[in-house]
């Protein structure tokens, strides 16, 4: 019945649900009918960012690098308002291992780092070879 007698989605299922609507059943044989394949690519893509963005929040994703902001530079993305931006960061995994790594990544508009400050840092689990950023952390 339209939804009316079904339960309140939590945010996680909000995504889940996007990505059913968009790629399978009725609507997403409409959008095979009626989006190019390539939008259809990016729109996935989105989808995927916003699963990888989720699991930092979760605290699902355990720390295993810290990096010192170099430097910082915005691309003129949002996604909700939040911005998008290139990190160069100087990053020391927890084996003590440091080098130098340049990241896009999403941040909150709230906290966006800044030159100097520390960063969390968790491994992909669709990438291993991937750093993903997790935000500021306190000193």
């Amino acid at each position: 019945m339209m939804g009316w007698f079904t339960r309140k989605n939590k945010q996680e299922d909000a995504i889940a649900k996007a990505d059913r609507t968009i790629n399978s059943g009725l609507t997403g044989l409409l959008m095979k009918g009626f989006l190019p394949k390539e939008h259809r690519d990016a729109i996935n893509q989105s989808l995927d960012s916003a699963k990888q963005a989720q699991l930092p929040a979760s605290g699902s994703l355990p720390l295993t690098a810290t990096g010192k902001v170099l430097s910082v530079s915005d691309t003129g993305k949002l996604i909700n308002f939040d911005p998008i931006v290139v990190l160069v960061l100087e990053v020391t995994e927890t084996n003590g291992l440091t080098y130098q790594r340049t990241m896009e990544t999403l941040v909150s508009k709230l906290q966006i780092p800044r030159t100097g400050d520390l960063v969390g840092l968790g491994q992909n689990p669709a990438n291993p070879s991937e750093l993903i950023y997790m935000g500021l952390l306190s000193v």
